[in-house]
């Protein structure tokens, strides 16, 4: 074999294993997006219940500022981080 057929072997193997690696990554993407899937298709009624409980703090810490507002005794800035918070809270909500 002369060197230069031994060069186009050599880049024929690259291209082989460039496109084998192509086709594992490949693989290995759907693999990994069919066990998110069944992941989430299994747990979805926890997921969803989860998200209800995070939005139920976050209308429990906004009824908390707001209850920090009605009483008062807050200075200026206070106040200001308080209907921050609640401004935050809702567009989360959003």
């Amino acid at each position: 074999m002369t060197h230069e057929e031994m060069l186009e072997e050599a880049e024929k193997r690259v291209e082989e294993n460039i496109k084998r690696a192509v086709e594992l990554d490949t693989e290995i993407e759907e693999a990994a997006m069919k066990a998110v899937k069944k992941l989430y298709d299994e747990n979805s009624d926890a997921l969803q219940q989860l998200a209800e409980i995070e939005r139920q703090e976050l209308i429990n810490e906004a009824l908390e500022e707001l209850n920090a507002i009605v009483l008062g005794g807050q200075n200026t800035r206070e106040f200001y981080l308080s209907v921050s918070h609640i401004r935050n809270v809702l567009e989360r909500l959003k």
